[in-house]
């Protein structure tokens, strides 16, 4: 005989399935936007860091060129120089260009490194490096 009154059946009413996904959904929209901009900074810091060791990596050259041979003169280093590259550890197919500059005493005097279309440009100004980044720098 059935009981009458109550019944026997468990689970979730259509209800409070679509509360449940509504607050899913108000979630994920929050948190989309953060991880998106938390992806592009870490890019960022990642091209600069590249920037930084390719600089790193044409004043040990320059050292090194200076050491074998302290006659020459001045000049510059470019993309064409696969030995700032190899030494640096960089993935050439990400730099389309970079260009040192260096001077008498063979200290770097400035330069610029061109990562996936963004800039990063070192001058340095009383013996202090600077670096600025983005899209249209000359």
């Amino acid at each position: 005989m059935k009981k009458v009154g109550k019944s026997t059946k468990k689970g979730f009413t259509l209800v409070e399935l679509i509360v449940v996904l509504v607050i899913l959904a108000v979630l994920a929209a929050m948190l989309v936007p953060a991880l998106v901009g938390y992806i592009d900074r870490a890019r960022d810091e990642k091209e600069f860091q590249t920037a930084a060791t390719i600089y790193g990596a044409a004043q040990a050259v320059v050292t090194e060129k200076y050491a074998k041979d302290s006659t020459l003169a001045a000049g510059s280093i470019t993309d064409s120089n696969s030995a700032v590259l190899k030494l640096a550890g960089v993935d050439s197919n990400a730099i389309s260009s970079f260009t040192f500059s260096y001077g008498s005493n063979y200290i770097i005097s400035g330069g610029k490194v061109k990562i996936n279309g963004s800039t990063y440009k070192l001058t340095i100004t009383n013996g202090v490096p600077k670096w600025e980044a983005g899209k249209n720098i000359t």
